[in-house]
C-alpha cells in the first residue's frame, strides 16, 4: 500500500509540473490549448434600458448584460407581466445573481390613459409625448407605460412607449419645478402636479431639483398626487446605472448623468476603456455605485462607444467666480443672478446659510427659457475659493465683458459673440490679458 501511494505522489507531481509547464499560453511553447472561458459578473442591481429581448432563448440584455430569464418574475407595480410585454428601450431595474435575472421590474417615466392620438404624437396626463416607432393598437383610452428621459427644459425624450394593464393609479416621475407650498402644487415638465392631500413617504421636505415619482391620477387639466416618494443616494448603492454625462465639473471630481443623477469620483474610481479625462458631456457610461457620507460615489466608470438609448440634449456649462449673496435660492454675483436648487451640490461642507460675502465658485449650466420658467443660469456645484490675481471664467462674451467682468485691455473683445472658456488677470472688477484656457 505504501508502495502504491508513494507511485500516486509521484504521479500527481509529475502531473502538476506537466500542467504548470503548459499553463499560461506561453509565446514560445506552441501550446494552441484554449482558454477556459469565464462568465461574466454582474452587478447585483442594474438600472437601464432594454437593449435586446429574446422569448426564444428567454433572456433579456440590459446595459451590455444578457441576463437568463426563464421563471423569472416581470413586474409593474402590482401587475405581473410576460418577457413579451417589454421591447428595446423599456427601463427596468433589474436585480441578478450569477448571470440570470432574479426580478425584473419596469421602471416607465409615464404610466397613464391615453387622451389623444395624433401620427407619432399621443397625450398622456396631458402632457404631449412624441414617439416614431408608436404602435398603432395604441388608441385614445388605452393605458400606456412610457419610458423616457427629461430634458433640462422640462420636455420629454421618449425611448418606448409600451401598453400597459389597467392599473389602479397613473404615475409621473421627474424633477420638481415651481413649487409652491402654500398652494400644494408644483410642475414636472409642463404637468402641474396638486399634492394637497399627497402622503410624502419618508418625511421628506418638497424643494425644486428635487427627482419625484409620484402616484396619483389626472384629473382636470392636472395630477392629483396620492403618493409622492423623493429619491435619494440610498436608492443607488450598490447599482450599476446606464446613462449619458450631461454635466462635469472643472475638477473631474463630480459628474451628472441623463440631468439628474450627480456621482463623485475619487482615486479609487476605476475605468474601463478610457480614462478619467473622457469625463466629457455627451459621453455614454455604465456606472457601479456606492453610497457613502458624501452620497454616491463612482466605484467603476465603464465607457461605452455607442449611441444612447435615450437621446440628452446638452446644455452649455458654465463658470463664475466672486463674492456671492443669497437671497431665496438666488446667489448674485458680481450682478449676475444664479438660480441654486436641491440637486446643487455644496463643496467642502459650504452651505446656503455661510453664502453671503464669500468668495466662491459657481459652475453649472445654462438653461434656456420655456412657456412656464425663463432662461436663466442652473448652478451644479458652488465651492468656496480663494481670491486671486488670476481668475478662470466661462461663458458668453458681449460688448468686450464676462459675468459684468469689463477687460480694460480690451483682451476679451476679440471673443464678443462666442461662448469661451478663458484665464486672466483679476484687478478688482477689472480683467487683463485674457487668454483661452
Amino acid at each position: 500500500m505504501k508502495s502504491a501511494n508513494a507511485k500516486n505522489l509521484l504521479l500527481a507531481s509529475i502531473l502538476a509540473t506537466f500542467v504548470v509547464g503548459c499553463g499560461g499560453g506561453s509565446s514560445d511553447s506552441g501550446s494552441t490549448t484554449p482558454e477556459i472561458p469565464v462568465a461574466p459578473t454582474t452587478p447585483a442591481k442594474i438600472f437601464g434600458s432594454v437593449e435586446a429581448v429574446s422569448t426564444t432563448n428567454q433572456t433579456i440584455t440590459v446595459n451590455g448584460y444578457t441576463l437568463q430569464t426563464a421563471g423569472t418574475p416581470i413586474n409593474y407595480e402590482d401587475n405581473i407581466l410576460e418577457l413579451a410585454d417589454l421591447t428595446p428601450g423599456v427601463q427596468v431595474e433589474v436585480e441578478t445573481l450569477k448571470g440570470k435575472a432574479i426580478d425584473i421590474e419596469l421602471n416607465p417615466a409615464i404610466a397613464g390613459v391615453v387622451s389623444e392620438v395624433q401620427g407619432n404624437k399621443l397625450v398622456v396626463n396631458g402632457t404631449t409625448f412624441t414617439f416614431s416607432e408608436l404602435n398603432s393598437d395604441i388608441q385614445v383610452g388605452s393605458w400606456v407605460m412610457i419610458s423616457a428621459l427629461q430634458q433640462n427644459d422640462g420636455t420629454w425624450s421618449v425611448s418606448s412607449v409600451n401598453q400597459a394593464p389597467v392599473l389602479t393609479h397613473a404615475e409621473v416621475e421627474g424633477r420638481i419645478s415651481l413649487l409652491d407650498t402654500t398652494a400644494s402644487k408644483f410642475n414636472i415638465g409642463s404637468m402641474q402636479v396638486e399634492y394637497s392631500n399627497a402622503t410624502i413617504e419618508d418625511g421628506d421636505i418638497l424643494k425644486n431639483g428635487q427627482w419625484v415619482e409620484v402616484d396619483g391620477n389626472f384629473e382636470n387639466s392636472h395630477f392629483v398626487a396620492a403618493k409622492i416618494d423623493v429619491e435619494n443616494d440610498t436608492d443607488y448603492d450598490g447599482v450599476e446605472i446606464e446613462g449619458t454625462i450631461t454635466w462635469v465639473n472643472s475638477e473631474l471630481s463630480y459628474f451628472e448623468i441623463d440631468n439628474r443623477t450627480k456621482i463623485q469620483v475619487t482615486a479609487n474610481t476605476k475605468f474601463e476603456d478610457g480614462v478619467k479625462t473622457d469625463l466629457k458631456s455627451g459621453n455614454q457610461v455604465d456606472v457601479d455605485m456606492a453610497n457613502s457620507s458624501s452620497g454616491l460615489v463612482a466605484t467603476n466608470i465603464d465607457f461605452e462607444n455607442q449611441q444612447p438609448e435615450i437621446p440628452v440634449t446638452q446644455a452649455r456649462e458654465f463658470s463664475n467666480q466672486g463674492f456671492a449673496t443669497l437671497n431665496s435660492g438666488i446667489v448674485t454675483i458680481n450682478g449676475t443672478e444664479f438660480v441654486i436648487d436641491a440637486a446643487t451640490h455644496f463643496d467642502d461642507g459650504l452651505t446656503e446659510a455661510m453664502l453671503n460675502n464669500i468668495w466662491v465658485e459657481v459652475e453649472g449650466i445654462e438653461v434656456k427659457a420655456t412657456a412656464l420658467t425663463p432662461a436663466h443660469w442652473l448652478i451644479k456645484e458652488i465651492e468656496r475659493e480663494t481670491k486671486e490675481t488670476e481668475i478662470s471664467l466661462e461663458g458668453p462674451v458681449s460688448n468686450n465683458s464676462l459675468w459684468n467682468y469689463t477687460s480694460s485691455d480690451n483682451s476679451l473683445a476679440q471673443f464678443d459673440g462666442k461662448w469661451v472658456e478663458v484665464e486672466c488677470m483679476l484687478n478688482g472688477d477689472d480683467l487683463l490679458n485674457c487668454r483661452l484656457d
